[in-house]
């Protein structure tokens, strides 16, 4: 019943994070009164000169930049003609994070970058100029602390290109709201959700402090983020929501304020640097062969050259490492092969929100040819969000009619695995999981995979009396490869490079299905997957090379 899975989720949420929860929604209402800010009305703007701290590691887009000066704007894979300015900038149509996106204003970078645009900093004090006649003063949605912050950055980071030839009412009305924007931040960080959100809040104060030379508030500031970081950054440096995604987009914040820092000459050495370093070794360790990250819970594969500059700010020099113990993944390799293997909890138990189903799935690969996949994200606002974040939607067993993790609206995860164990009885060769986020089924998930230089081997065993339970192993193709069924337990694998794998297996019935690939927001592909029906409690399947002929 929906009432027990939202006490099951309620669960795990610390009393102080719903404290704070209810906290922010009363303010909201004063918010919404002409009483907020009223005090501040009559009282002139301060001149103090703002030092513009931001510091651009990852460079803009210029084909992005170049589309939006014509109208087209790329909002979460999606590119939309809105116009310049847009028509709307809160279009009900959008999904959540494209609007979102509207109001992040990271398009500056892509702006600044198109060299080609004539007048392109006209263009985007042009826009700057439009959502300030429109939300200088607080709105729920553009006001919401997580668009603020990345829009403060960006503001800080691009500031000086935007005043440089600006006229002094924009000046006025960009520095007010700049000020008035720091001011409400201080006081709405995101403390009842924590993760990448709470790190960007109080990012996005830093700069502020640095920008408006305000020591207390500095000082504060810093204390405050690294305490956050330390929370979410685990032994292995792993982020603590375990999504490779905004592992990276974590790890770059961390490298542009200890810049900032450091241009500023306010520090950003110590724990910087060790933050930076660890985490670039577990960016590495996310990283495939073709520079692009694996889909593991939410996210995208991300674009490799950015991968390439956070890699190479962190400092990070060594191979990437074959365990990250505390966020529970295994990497195998092997001759060509190469495999991540998840047998870690689904995430913080206070906020599982980006977290999927997917405890002892796997993604492998063949040089830079990805073979097994999981599914992805699509988008958060969509039909088919629940299903991509079921267990089926990874490569992994899954119970017909249960996940192995309770996920439910877009961020919610009720029941969970309460024991996940991961265990190398070879390391980077040979993995053991197991996780009992079935177990309310009389049920526990055990997954043995060992990777040779002539492929991958496993073994599923459902732990407990299955009775009726009907039982799946999935593995999901990537679009590339083909596949052709030979038999109820065979199927060769045909690779782009001409090669070829044959897939076997023993106390199930394999089938192939179709199946979708998202490795982008709003983008998916079409694919295949390998089915088996399991019939017996423990099912042995392999993967290894095709003799050629």
């Amino acid at each position: 019943m929906k009432i027990f899975r939202f006490f099951r989720t309620l669960w795990y949420i610390p009393p102080n994070a719903v404290l704070w929860r209810l906290w922010a929604r009363l303010k909201r209402v004063y918010y919404t009164t002409p009483l907020f800010g009223l005090a501040g009305v009559r009282q002139p703007l301060d001149m103090t000169p703002v030092a513009w701290v931001g510091i651009e590691l990852v460079p803009g887009d210029a084909q992005r930049g170049q589309a939006l000066a014509e109208g087209r704007w790329d909002l979460a894979g999606q590119e939309l003609a809105l116009g310049v300015p847009p028509r709307d900038w809160l279009p009900k149509k959008l999904q959540a994070l494209q609007v979102f996106e509207l109001h992040y204003h990271e398009w500056l970078a892509d702006i600044r970058a198109a060299n080609g645009v004539a007048n392109s900093a006209a263009i985007a004090r042009q826009l700057v100029a439009d959502w300030l006649l429109h939300f200088a003063h607080y709105q729920p949605i553009a006001w919401h602390p997580y668009p603020l912050s990345l829009r403060v950055v960006a503001w800080l980071t691009h500031g000086n290109w935007l005043m440089a030839e600006a006229d002094d009412e924009f000046k006025e009305a960009f520095t007010r709201a700049l000020r008035a924007q720091l001011a409400y931040l201080r006081h709405n960080c995101e403390w009842d959700l924590g993760g990448n959100h709470l790190v960007k809040n109080l990012k996005a104060v830093l700069l502020g402090a640095l920008a408006l030379n305000d020591k207390t508030l500095q000082v504060w500031a810093e204390h405050q983020l690294v305490l956050a970081l330390k929370h979410q950054i685990l032994p292995d440096g792993a982020h603590d929501e375990r999504t490779p995604h905004y592992h990276a987009q974590v790890l770059q914040d961390v490298l542009e304020t200890r810049a900032a820092l450091r241009a500023s000459g306010a520090g950003g050495g110590g724990i910087w640097d060790e933050l930076a370093q660890r985490m670039g070794a577990a960016l590495a360790f996310y990283t495939y062969p073709d520079g692009r990250l694996g889909l593991w819970n939410d996210g995208v594969v991300n674009d490799p050259k950015r991968l390439a500059i956070l890699l190479e700010f962190s400092g990070f020099k060594g191979p990437a490492p074959t365990r990250l113990a505390a966020a529970g993944y295994a990497r195998l390799t092997a001759g060509e092969f190469g495999a991540v293997f998840d047998a870690g909890r689904v995430g913080p138990d206070e906020n599982p929100g980006h977290a999927h189903a997917d405890t002892l799935a796997f993604e492998l690969w063949c040089g830079a040819q990805r073979v097994i996949v999981n599914q992805g994200t699509l988008a958060y606002q969509h039909p088919l969000r629940h299903a991509l974040r079921g267990t089926a939607a990874h490569s992994t067993l899954s119970l017909e009619g249960a996940d192995s993790a309770e996920v439910w609206a877009a961020h919610r995860v009720g029941r969970r695995p309460r024991t996940v164990l991961l265990t190398e009885r070879e390391p980077g060769r040979t993995v053991v999981g197991q996780h009992d986020g079935y177990r309310h089924l009389g049920l526990h998930h055990r997954r043995t995979l060992t990777l040779t230089e002539d492929g991958l081997t496993g073994t599923d065993d459902l732990v407990g009396n299955m009775g009726g339970q009907r039982a799946w192993i999935k593995f999901h193709l990537h679009p590339t490869v083909g596949v052709r069924q030979l038999t109820e337990q065979q199927a060769l694998i045909s690779l782009p490079s001409g090669r070829t794998l044959k897939f076997a297996c023993k106390g199930g019935r394999l089938t192939i299905q179709p199946s979708l690939y998202a490795p982008h927001w709003n983008q998916r592909q079409p694919t295949q997957q390998l089915a088996i029906r399991v019939q017996q409690p423990e099912v042995v399947w392999s993967l290894t090379w095709q003799p050629e002929k």
